[in-house]
């Protein structure tokens, strides 16, 4: 039979409450930014190591990190932080009181959290990041959306909006495959390539579109490039499948006149891809005004026919 005694040793001491671990305060100062615009955020070095094995290192006990209990990125943006620390302790943030879970990524944040999910290699994260990305970052526009000119009997009030639009799209969709490029998102690459490469298929109605940062920005997505033993062009290192094959188009035809020693000159090079761009692009031009012109003799001559046998119909001698 216990004692009295032996009841008050096994049970906390009298006049002090048990003190639960959420109620620990935070134990590692997280300092972001520099001069004025430098924060400090008292953070939880369990939330930070469960995280990220790159923050867990980090904070180890061999680190200065662990040692001071101080990480500091100057140059970072202390606003970044906030996000990046909700997501992945919403409880603890003070802002997500009613969520049990990390927070979701969506079209608010993500392009906030990859930088941060990459620089600390939280691969799991990078990859929801590149879905999310992929699926919902950009609508699926027709064919008759990405037209220069005004459709017919199109509204210039329709038009100028629409034309802006159109500008607008392309310049995310490249911005988005260039951001794939440098974090290598799998599936966004392929998304945002494959539709680059379909707005490419209609030069006549998009080569406004493919200016020259624009044709450097998709050169560079296949750099380096050499000339191989069949005298054709291959990539060294594997770029975008998607953009290849039309980089490949512009340059087959020129491939005469490149040297290993032209295709390596980072300066001249993008130039001359980009005026071998508009020979393309008015060679295109010129074969769509031909086929019009073959269209529209084709409708006089059945126009012509169809009046002379109206005429006929009618008795009309001579016709």
């Amino acid at each position: 039979m216990s004692t009295s005694a032996e009841s008050t040793a096994q049970s906390p001491a009298a006049g002090q409450a048990a003190k639960k671990i959420r109620s620990q305060p935070p134990d590692v100062i997280v300092s972001v930014g520099s001069g004025e615009s430098m924060r400090e955020f008292p953070c939880y070095k369990v939330i930070l190591s469960f995280a990220s094995n790159y923050l867990d290192t980090m904070l180890s006990s061999s680190m200065k990190e662990g040692t001071l209990n101080r990480i500091e990125f100057p140059d970072k943006v202390p606003e970044e932080w906030e996000i990046f620390y909700e997501f992945i302790a919403p409880q603890k943030s003070g802002r997500s009181k009613h969520s049990n879970s990390n927070a979701n990524i969506n079209s608010d944040n993500v392009m906030t959290l990859l930088p941060w999910f990459h620089e600390f290699q939280m691969n799991d994260y990078v990859r929801d990041c590149d879905d999310y990305i992929a699926q919902h970052f950009i609508g699926e526009e027709g064919r008759s959306f990405w037209k220069y000119e005004r459709h017919q009997n199109e509204l210039i009030s329709v038009y100028w909006p629409r034309k802006k639009r159109r500008k607008e799209a392309f310049g995310t969709i490249l911005n988005v495959l260039q951001l794939a490029h440098k974090y290598d998102l799998v599936s966004s690459k392929d998304v945002m390539g494959k539709k680059i490469a379909a707005i490419w298929k209609l030069p006549v109605n998009t080569h406004d579109l493919f200016d020259f940062p624009v044709a450097k920005s998709l050169l560079r997505l296949v750099l380096p490039l050499e000339i191989d033993d069949g005298n054709g062009l291959r990539m060294k290192l594997g770029g975008n499948k998607h953009i290849w094959p039309l980089v490949e188009k512009i340059l087959s035809p020129h491939i005469s006149r490149l040297s290993q020693e032209v295709i390596d000159d980072n300066v001249s090079f993008p130039h001359l891809f980009y005026s071998f761009i508009l020979l393309y692009v008015e060679k295109k031009r010129l074969q769509a005004k031909i086929e019009t012109l073959k269209d529209d003799k084709v409708t006089i001559k059945l126009r012509y026919e169809a009046e002379l046998e109206r005429l006929r119909s009618l008795g009309v001698t001579g016709a």
